[in-house]
């Protein structure tokens, strides 16, 4: 079908590019490649295919390296999944640093692969249509960098804190402050509702949730730490992870650019320190307006509890008031029914003992109420 979004289909295995034939076929325009520089030489001369389908063990040109490759030669790459057999966290970090923007592991069932390609062409249209704008964006605060300096970028992130209200424009504003740096990556902020993803992109991709997911395990040793050619930032409720930041820094780099990438870290941590603080200071506004929702709760539970202490009252003075009536009752009855002197009395005394049973019940009410009191008292802190 004409409309059917275009996918380039990479693999050496002339069985697998049948069984991804049949799987793909009823959804996609399918193009094949037989390995890397095959699939290089049909991305230069086109149609751009809306995703790429490639394998990652292949002979000669492997699919870390093409990819890599596709990225160093233009901007405008359609999104690569990797399909491979291996599923450690060191291969999901090597397709993430040549620009993977998924990882699958095999056997991957057609279902599954038919939506996760269809999820990476959904979000790579979104991007797109966003380039421009984000492009101009990035251009802007990069200029204000040159002019503020980098540690002017940490002073304006701090400033402009109080207008985050939530983990939401706090990602936000810390992903800017990172792209004045010329910086870029995803993070993970922890509220206390829930656990919010973001991306320099927008929406966390697959292999990005894997990657953060990896560093919040991680859960013991240094707050910043190397991860390949990339830093990690993990400061507890704020993870960061920050593409081609390099920690660890070989006498090849330019000094300039080794010198400017140590500043950045330095900076990057102040950041960090920062919207933890600031996340700290959300989450206890959050926790004032509980509390003086759960204080308007206390003031009802009061007052309700009064009004029923007051029935209660009325109730038990209905109670005693009736059985004394029916007591002299009595009285004049016995002088018409010729009990004998006992047999008053007997009747007397049932009469008293339920009186004394249902009085006996009332202060059991009373008792409850006094509980509720305490507990009230002990909210407020006043007990």
């Amino acid at each position: 079908m004409p409309n059917q979004p275009l996918v380039l289909v990479v693999d050496d295995d002339a069985l697998m590019r049948e069984l991804y034939g049949e799987a793909l076929g009823d959804d996609f325009m399918l193009q094949f490649a037989v390995d890397g520089h095959d699939a290089l030489a049909q991305l230069r001369q086109g149609p751009r295919p809306s995703a790429v389908l490639m394998d990652v063990a292949m002979p000669g040109l492997d699919g870390y390296e093409t990819c890599r490759q596709l990225h160093q030669e233009g901007s405008d790459v359609p999104p690569v999944i990797f399909v491979s057999s291996n599923d450690r966290l060191e291969d999901r970090m090597r397709g993430y640093d040549v620009g993977g923007n998924d990882y699958l592991c095999k056997p991957v069932e057609a279902v599954e692969l038919v939506t996760k390609i269809r999820r990476q062409i959904q979000a790579d249209a979104l991007q797109r249509s966003l380039h421009a704008e984000r492009e101009e964006a990035v251009m802007a605060v990069l200029s204000s960098a040159d002019l503020a300096g980098e540690l002017g970028v940490v002073l304006d992130f701090q400033r402009g804190l109080n207008s985050c209200s939530n983990s939401e424009a706090l990602g936000r504003a810390l992903f800017e402050a990172l792209a004045r740096y010329g910086f870029e990556g995803c993070l993970r902020i922890y509220s206390r509702s829930a656990s919010h993803n973001m991306s320099s992109g927008g929406t966390c991709t697959a292999l990005e949730h894997s990657i953060l997911d990896a560093l919040v395990a991680q859960r013991e040793g240094p707050r910043i730490r190397p991860f390949q050619s990339n830093t990690s930032f993990n400061f507890g409720t704020v993870v960061l992870f920050v593409r081609k930041l390099a920690m660890q820094r070989d006498a090849s780099m330019d000094p300039e650019e080794s010198q400017r990438q140590g500043r950045a870290i330095d900076n990057i941590a102040l950041l960090m320190e920062a919207a933890v603080s600031r996340l700290q200071a959300i989450e206890g506004e959050g926790a004032l307006q509980d509390l003086g929702h759960t204080r308007r709760l206390m003031g009802v539970a009061t007052q309700a509890l009064n009004e029923v202490a007051q029935r209660n009252e009325h109730m038990a003075a209905q109670v005693r008031q009736a059985f004394e009536n029916l007591l002299s009752e009595l009285d004049v009855c016995f002088i018409h029914l010729g009990l004998s002197s006992s047999q008053e009395d007997s009747v007397a005394e049932l009469v008293k003992s339920h009186g004394a049973h249902v009085q006996a019940v009332l202060e059991q009410n009373r008792a409850t109420e006094q509980v509720l009191r305490r507990v009230i008292l002990d909210l407020k802190g006043g007990g």
